[in-house]
Formats: structure tokens, sequence, C-alpha cells
């Protein structure tokens, strides 16, 4: 039986138990409030705990549980963890309202996204992603638990192909494999089939998944509810060659841009005169005679350059229909040989925040 520091007291001797780990909701009543105390089933698997605490201390985010406290023994033995006990919804039976609420599911998958963009950042790998592993705080903010099978760095190779089946990548399914963050990024593209239907791919119970075909697209269940860039982004996860599957950062950055559709402003600037671009006027044409112009066009996503006629460069590159506005940059009218005859632009874009 470990004994808990005086500040903490049981609230309930019920205990949660996971594969290895228990976790029973104490009192802290030097801050007064509810967490969680975690510790391992049997002392064989403490290695487990310390591998928690030192991940859980690396990467900080609103989208990670928070570690309180260290619970350590006369001799100074780890003996269990204090952390923050999340008493929103779980996400087991999300699918249930995922088809009527598009949007809700983009911002559960881009928090998950968001906790392994930290994660990934500081060189660690989480390994066991699962629904069961997310959890919402009372504020309705997502978050991401269980590190004990955490690695950091790119040059583990797993001996016991530890994980959770159906989460687990094809690459995981050989002796010895090296554990890398695409594995991460696979199991994010299961998480988006768990939170979108109830059925799951029969080819991803497979040994090793998709042996005897490709997983159907997620517009297969999402009924053309999401954008096309962004179906295509979560189809990609679920890729069997790892080197197609985005980066986290890149499917927060495609999902934040979808979840602020039609809020961002461009705005060009010429000596003293605006140009806007916004929801409310989408196309914005800027052409300076003799020397040419550009047609640039706000789909609710990005700025694009739909015509270009004559000389004109983004930041010194060749302006091409096609080209995408981004931040702030400088478009300049007209070729170096005018010198002082040339026009110069300026443009710069909002940054709208994903409201959660």
């Amino acid at each position: 039986m470990i004994n808990l520091p005086g500040r903490y007291s049981t609230v309930t001797n019920t205990l949660m138990s996971g594969g290895f780990g228990s976790v029973q909701p104490v009192r802290d009543n030097f801050l007064g409030r509810d967490v969680l105390f975690k510790f391992m089933q049997s002392g064989n698997d403490n290695g487990q705990l310390r591998n928690e605490i030192q991940m859980l201390a690396k990467a900080r985010s609103k989208h990670i549980v928070e570690i309180y406290d260290v619970i350590k023994d006369e001799g100074g033995a780890v003996q269990g963890i204090i952390i923050e006990h999340l008493k929103g919804r779980s996400f087991e039976d999300f699918h249930l309202e995922a088809l009527n609420d598009p949007t809700g599911y983009l911002k559960v998958l881009y928090q998950i996204a968001q906790a392994l963009a930290v994660l990934h950042d500081a060189d660690i790998i989480h390994r066991d992603l699962k629904l069961d592993n997310i959890k919402a705080s009372s504020a309705g903010v997502v978050k991401l638990f269980d590190f004990g099978i955490s690695v950091e760095g790119t040059d583990y190779h797993t001996v016991s192909n530890r994980g959770t089946f159906v989460y687990a990548a094809p690459e995981l399914f050989i002796s010895g494999a090296c554990i890398t963050k695409e594995m991460d990024i696979y199991a994010l593209g299961v998480c988006a089939w768990a939170l979108a239907s109830v059925n799951m791919p029969g080819v991803l119970f497979e040994r090793p998944p998709q042996s005897s075909a490709r997983v159907p697209s997620i517009d297969t269940v999402m009924s053309g509810k999401l954008a096309k860039e962004v179906v295509d982004l979560v189809d990609a996860c679920l890729s069997t060659d790892p080197a197609r599957r985005p980066s986290a950062k890149v499917f927060c950055d495609v999902l934040q841009n979808h979840l602020v559709r039609d809020e961002h402003r461009g705005t060009f600037v010429y000596n003293d005169k605006l140009y806007i671009l916004s929801k409310d006027n989408r196309r914005v044409g800027l052409k300076f005679p003799g020397i040419g112009g550009i047609v640039v066009v706000y789909d609710g996503v990005r700025f694009e350059i739909t015509s270009v006629d004559g000389d004109i460069y983004i930041n010194n590159s060749d302006a091409v229909p096609g080209s995408i506005l981004h931040d702030a940059c400088v478009l300049t009218f007209g070729r170096a040989e005018l010198k002082s005859n040339r026009y110069w632009v300026t443009f710069s874009s909002s940054h709208p925040e994903v409201i959660l």
C-alpha cells in the first residue's frame, strides 16, 4: 500500500486500471482541487512511470495532460505521480455526432495534432495514440495522456512492438522496428476514422494492416462534409508509405486554415491606397499601365493569384497563376532593368485563431 503525503486525501477507493498502471482520484487539500494518483500495478513496471515523468516534463502544451507532483518513498524511489484530473468527455462515441458536426470533428482532430506537434518538436514519439488516451478537460480542451511507452529520439528500435492493435502502423509489424514520428501520424489517421465511424475498415485489422487493400477514403463515411484538402490530408496519414504521411505541423496548419475559413483578411498597400481581400471582397486586381497586373482571389482559406499579365514577382520569385500569397510579402511589378520605373506593393494577411 502506498502512503500519500498528508496534503492528499482519498476521494474513492475505486481504481481505474489499464494495461500496467492504476489511477485513483484524490483530493489536493492544499490547492483545493481534484487530481489523479497514478501508480504501477507491479514494481517491475516503475520504469514506465519514470519514463512518463520525463516525457511530461519535456513536452508542455495545453493539449497534453499536466503532471503536478511526483510521489516518492522514504528512500527516494518513485511510487507514483499526481496528474491532472480530466473531467470532460471522452471520445469513444463521438462517431454518433461527427457527420452532423464536421467542424467539431475537425476541432478534435486539430487538438490531437497540436499535442503531437509539440511532442514531435521535442523529438518525443507517443507510441500509443488512440481514443482511449484522449479526453477533454472540464473546459472542453482535448488532451493527450498516458506516456508510459513513449520514447525520445529517432533511433529507438523496439523489441516487444508494444502499442495498440489497429492503431499500429504497418511498418511496426517487423522485428526490431525503428520507432518513428510517422507511426504516431498513422495512429492519428486511425483516430480520424474512429471519431467518424463505429465501423472501422476491415483492412485495418489485418496483420500487418492493409495487406490486402488500402484503407478507403475518410470521405466514404464523412459523405462530402469535409473539404477535399482535408480529406486528402487524413487519407495520407494512413498511407502504407511513411514518407507520404504529413507531419503533425502540416496537419495542424491545414486544419487551422479550414477551421477559420472566411475569417482571413489580406491587405495590399501601394502608397497610401489599401486594397482588401476578405469574405466580403474575394477578388482584387492590381494593374500598372505599361507594366502589367495580377488578379488575386480569396477562396476562404488562401489568397491565390489566378492571372498574371507582364513581369510580376513575389519576393523576387516569378509570380505565376496558382501562386499563393503567404503572411507578408512584396510584389514587384516590372523587370529589374526598369529600375525606379517599377512599382512595389506590399501584402500581409491576418492570422485568425481557432476558437475551441
